[in-house]
């Protein structure tokens, strides 16, 4: 066992095992404590509005919580009720004419694919023909493996209203017990932290975690707010559903807004649509702008992760989670090193006590 003692090897077996305890932490823990997280990040926000209400006010903490609770989720109902209306309006309008759509990029995709044919010369049709094999191929997996797929996560869904329902009930509760109480956990807090490894841990996260996901969800925000403005400039009727649809498929690596917002820029400039083409590529523009300037200001290096391994953090937490992978990717990675130092500076501790003891 000789190649235990390799410090390369024992570092990739520590890696390998804090890799493994982060996983099955965040695949079966999680899930269960998750509501719990939820009702403790809505108390932390809104304790300063409580603590002034006690103070200033004298009411009592459990009533100001709860009329301060009560009032955010009246807001916060009317806000998703009247987002949700529109967005749904316009996905029914998207779909009672989709067929029109549907005649409309047929047609565009025919210019362009005879245009392709004359400036390559090739037989009339030859790009048309490679296409229609290639949908045909598409539709043919999404009909045998990506519908039954939604309509079993559809199905899912409307079984499991009911305990999403109760979950939502739960973090409300729950919400409102961590606001009464919030006092004494952070006494609890504090005193976690006097542990030395576990302060360690929890500093790391809480700089870099919280960092990368108020950073994310602000720019998903942002961005979304500048693509729809953007179409509703352009007098589109799915303004809205379009900015969140391309906002989300932004927050993916590789992919970003570009790869939607760039070739539809050219089809209008081809088309003769100048003015819908600049604002396309403005509003890609800006978007970039955004997130190339505003990402590294509001995270500030706390992370100190290489753009290559954020990219492989977050493909692999897509890989391991779905969509919630791109979060929980990066925090993932921000736990294994967390334990990493951790563990590296435990070892280097252990190594300067030799050291004083062989002095001695």
């Amino acid at each position: 066992m000789d190649f235990l003692k390799d410090e390369k090897i024992k570092s990739g077996m520590y890696f390998l095992l804090a890799a493994g305890a982060v996983y099955l932490a965040f695949r079966f823990l999680l899930p269960l404590v998750l509501p719990f997280v939820a009702a403790g990040l809505f108390a932390m926000l809104l304790y300063p509005i409580v603590r002034f209400l006690h103070r200033r006010l004298r009411l009592p903490v459990y009533a100001a919580g709860a009329f301060v609770l009560l009032t955010f989720l009246c807001l916060l109902l009317m806000a998703v009720f009247s987002i949700g209306q529109m967005l749904l309006t316009q996905m029914v309008a998207f779909f009672q004419n989709f067929e029109t759509y549907e005649r409309y990029l047929t047609e565009q995709v025919d210019g362009l694919c005879i245009g392709c044919d004359r400036l390559l010369r090739l037989e009339k049709g030859t790009v048309m023909g490679v296409l229609s094999s290639a949908m045909e191929v598409l539709m043919e997996r999404i009909q045998t493996d990506i519908l039954p797929a939604l309509t079993a996560k559809t199905l899912k869904f409307a079984a499991g209203t009911a305990a999403i329902l109760g979950t939502v009930l739960i973090v409300i509760v729950s919400t409102l017990m961590v606001i009464k109480d919030m006092e004494k956990y952070r006494e609890d807090y504090k005193r976690l932290c006097e542990s030395k490894y576990l302060n360690g841990l929890l500093g790391s996260l809480r700089g870099g975690g919280a960092a990368y996901l108020k950073t994310q969800l602000l720019l998903l925000a942002l961005i979304a707010a500048i693509l729809s403005a953007g179409f509703f400039i352009l007098r589109n009727p799915y303004a809205l559903l379009l900015g969140v649809a391309i906002a989300v498929f932004d927050a993916f690596p590789v992919l970003g807004s570009g790869l939607i917002l760039v070739p539809w820029a050219l089809i209008r400039l081809f088309a003769g649509s100048y003015t819908q083409a600049i604002v396309l590529l403005l509003m890609f523009f800006i978007c970039q702008v955004l997130r190339e300037f505003l990402e590294p200001k509001l995270l500030g290096g706390k992370l100190g992760i290489r753009p290559v391994t954020m990219m492989l953090a977050i493909y692999a937490g897509v890989k391991l989670f779905g969509v919630a992978g791109v979060f929980l990717g990066p925090i993932g990675l921000l736990f294994i090193r967390g334990i990493m130092e951790q563990i590296g500076g435990s070892k280097g501790e252990e190594v300067q006590r030799v050291e004083v003891g062989e002095e001695e």
